[in-house]
């Protein structure tokens, strides 16, 4: 796999508050280990060198967490690294995350000039008692003036992300915030990501519907503003690519695409996770632990199944049904699908669960390609747990 893309996931964990649906790895309150975080970045992106000398890195993801909190000179020494370090393409995207309190005109200016040439911030929504709820620290105002401050900046690349589907949430509602960021500074974003809320595991939004004190909204209604979302953005001249995706102008987010083509990524940074080599592998959750263990690299370090990184918590080689899997669940959430002559043998397998999809209209086969349906979409989840277990279809 040395000639397809490569990407590199860098991992912030800092966030002004921690929000209740959200269960990425990001902490609110440890801001006094930025620096000593950075530090041990640096370090680990340095372990990696030689294992990525001979691959060319195609984008480049900083996400979090929130890493517009970061420092200009923080962002520019770590991408400074990125290119002294690796074989960083001339054209590479490289996409900083950012949320509308944090972000600075001083701060974007120096991204900018580091060389990250995408932003994507999130929204969530522009109502003010879903932004309490969601525990967002920022006003509709603010949102929209942080969008003013990004493209005065000179980011010609930027992406919201916006969520739906929350309880008691109306479809009126809904769309008043799609249409009002369609509008800002006369013409939008370039890309667009609307999420349908999903309840995580372990998270004090599910801790609440548990018990009772939050009640999910009504999949039909979802579906309905699923419908509705996809319509109105296709009017406005967006491309769904994926599920949740919608770009103009071919800003198709080409990292996003690795992980959705089941192509290979290294990560750096507490709790983030990379492919390389058919080796899936994450990094230790705790900043804390993370930091430590890269002030301890010592000569007798051998690595987890070889990786260079003694932040590893656990890394294993995929096997090759588990692989296809992996493959068909993230490329059939891709508009273009999964072309099925070029899946290995063991397809056979698992390829009755395909069919039952084309059969019950949630797939469909065309020019030697298999997709999903707009109806398969709005139920892959049903399908790729019949991945899992295809005897069951």
């Amino acid at each position: 796999m040395t000639d397809s893309p490569l990407g590199l996931y860098i991992h912030v964990p800092f966030c002004t508050v921690k929000c209740a649906y959200c269960d990425f790895n990001s902490y609110a309150g440890i801001e006094d280990l930025q620096s000593e975080w950075e530090t041990a970045a640096l370090n680990e992106l340095s372990l990696w060198t030689p294992r990525l000398s001979d691959r060319e890195i195609s984008t480049v993801f900083i996400g979090g967490g929130t890493p517009s909190l970061l420092p200009g000179s923080s962002v520019r020494r770590m991408l400074d690294c990125v290119r002294s370090a690796l074989r960083l393409s001339p054209d590479a995207e490289i996409t900083l995350e950012a949320n509308p309190e944090s972000v600075e005109s001083s701060r974007l200016a120096i991204y900018r000039a580091a060389g990250v040439n995408r932003v994507s911030m999130g929204v969530q929504s522009l109502d003010a008692s879903e932004l309490v709820f969601l525990d967002r620290i920022h006003s509709a105002e603010r949102a929209q003036q942080a969008f003013r401050e990004i493209r005065a900046a000179g980011f010609d690349n930027v992406n919201l992300d916006l969520i739906y589907g929350l309880p008691g949430q109306s479809l009126s509602t809904w769309q008043s915030t799609l249409e009002q960021v369609l509008h800002w500074n006369g013409s939008g974003p370039d890309h667009i990501s609307c999420y349908a809320l999903t309840v995580e595991e372990g998270t004090p939004l599910a801790a609440r519907v548990a018990a009772g004190h939050v009640v999910e909204a009504d999949p039909d209604h979802v579906a309905e503003i699923t419908d509705w979302t996809t319509e109105q953005l296709t009017q406005a001249g967006y491309e769904q690519y994926e599920t949740s995706n919608y770009a103009r102008d071919g800003l198709r987010c080409r990292h996003n695409l690795i992980y959705w083509r089941n192509q290979e990524y290294a990560a750096i940074g507490p709790g983030a996770h990379g492919f390389i080599d058919g080796i899936r592998f994450h990094i230790v959750r705790s900043p804390r632990m993370y930091i430590e263990r890269l002030r301890q690299i010592g000569a007798a370090f051998s690595g987890i199944a070889g990786l260079p990184s003694p932040a590893i918590a656990e890394a294993e080689r995929v096997g090759e049904l588990e692989n296809l899997i992996d493959m068909l669940t993230s490329g059939l959430r891709l508009m273009e699908g999964i072309d099925e002559a070029a899946l290995p043998d063991i397809y056979q397998q698992i390829r009755p669960v395909l069919d039952w999809a084309v059969e019950n209209g949630l797939a469909l086969r065309r020019d030697g390609r298999i997709s999903l349906t707009r109806r398969g979409h709005a139920v892959a989840n049903e399908i790729f747990v019949r991945l899992l277990e295809p005897d069951q279809t």
